[in-house]
């Protein structure tokens, strides 16, 4: 089957018109140009390439401009383990017009915009506002994004999708420090058992040279010395077997707590691994439905990134006008905080620093990448961190919107 697919994966890149893609998820990707790269499928959307693992999909579609090629179906026996993937699309996502496969006409089944405002019916421009807001979920945990077009784009933290630089350098010093006490733990405990092997030879030395007077004087000894000298063998030999027993306790609980401690640290540094490979990640829509989003983008100056959920038309947030963030004004920030989809939470705007916006409206862990908004629904800015103080608790921040579509200005035609 792989070399029947590899074929046809040959003949797409060869002059053939549109293709479709169907991933399990249920998506369909449609492209003009498609080809097999070992246990990837790669394919060209939005003038760059895109790379997805091979057991992600269900069958490919081939057309050609007169001629309606047989599907060729997947054969998930024949697929391989997912390896890291480099996903990047260079140029800027085009709107509804310039590309109507990614976002379907309003008639068509895979309006997201359409189902959500249906099932979730919106009395306020707020509920209307959270359509928009996605959970995301990935290896390390979760956090928050929101379509910023109709055509499937996602906004969310750099730190969401990558993990946290800062929080990791944090865990990492932690670890270290850890590891430091563990090994100077493992240094007490040898130097324990090194006193404790040095005790016993003196004390089996002292035994022999006892038994040698004994054996050369016989009953010339003095009686009293005898048993004063044997008693304090036994009680020194006592004095070992309690040393040896609570010695081997320590060793016992502390190889106990070195095993949890390494497996520890392996887990999150696996897991750390597997975020910095991962290049989809399962969103869930205010409704509860799941779908596939890839990674576009990471920025490598701010805390900021994009998604894309393809072949849906997908509501969206509109920006504020830049006046529209003032001190004092009102702000709701959305996101899915402890896993609670959806939550809602209010303040003020408190500050404007540089490219931040400050409020305290309560972010909790999970907000992260959501949206800050105002009460008509349109976006300030992306949610992105919290200080903590000892004075009272605790400062949000929301990087502005405008700079998002500055950061990423290819995605946010003017």
């Amino acid at each position: 089957m792989l070399v029947v697919l590899s074929t046809l994966l040959l003949m797409a890149t060869n002059g053939w018109g549109a293709h479709e893609i169907h991933l399990k998820n249920g998506s369909i990707i449609k492209t003009s140009r498609v080809e097999r790269q070992g246990n990837r499928v790669a394919y060209e959307q939005y003038g760059g390439k895109v790379s997805i693992n091979l057991s992600e999909v269900a069958e490919i579609r081939y057309h050609a401009p007169s001629v309606r090629k047989p599907r060729q179906r997947i054969d998930p026996g024949a697929t391989e383990s997912a390896g890291p993937a480099a996903v990047m699309v260079p140029g800027p996502v085009p709107s509804q017009d310039d590309d109507p496969a990614t976002a379907p006409a309003p008639s068509d089944d895979r309006d997201l915009a359409a189902r959500l405002a249906g099932a979730l019916p919106a009395g306020s421009p707020l509920a209307a506002a959270s359509h928009a807001v996605v959970w995301i979920k990935t290896e390390a945990g979760s956090g928050s994004g929101f379509f910023v077009n109709d055509a499937g784009l996602i906004v969310t933290n750099r730190h969401v999708v990558r993990g946290s630089e800062q929080n990791n350098r944090r865990v990492e010093t932690q670890l270290a420090e850890a590891e430091n006490q563990l090994n100077r733990r493992r240094a007490e405990l040898n130097q324990a058992r090194s006193r404790l092997d040095a005790y016993e030879k003196k004390l089996d030395s002292d035994r022999r040279l006892f038994n040698q007077r004994v054996a050369e004087f016989g009953k010339r000894i003095n009686p009293q010395w005898r048993r004063d000298v044997e008693q304090n063998l036994r009680e020194r030999e006592q004095n070992v077997q309690q040393w040896r027993r609570e010695i081997q306790q320590q060793t016992a609980e502390f190889d106990k707590y070195d095993r949890q401690f390494r497996q520890q640290r392996d887990e999150w540094r696996s897991t750390n691994e597997q975020l910095a490979r991962q290049s989809r990640f399962r969103i869930i829509l205010a409704d509860g439905s799941e779908h596939s989003a890839v990674l576009y983008r990471a920025s490598d100056s701010y805390d900021l990134a994009l998604l894309k959920l393809n072949g849906f038309r997908t509501p969206f947030l509109k920006a504020a006008p830049s006046e529209a963030a003032s001190y004092g004004r009102q702000v709701f920030a959305i996101g899915s905080p402890l896993e609670l989809n959806n939550s809602v939470t209010a303040g003020v705007i408190s500050g404007l620093r540089d490219h931040f916006i400050q409020t305290d409206a309560r972010i909790y862990p999970g907000n992260s990448g959501g949206p800050l908004i105002t009460e008509d629904g349109l976006v300030l800015g992306v949610n992105t961190m919290k200080l903590i103080t000892e004075k009272f608790e605790g400062i949000g921040f929301a990087i502005s919107y405008h700079h998002v579509m500055d950061e990423f200005q290819d995605y946010f035609p003017r």
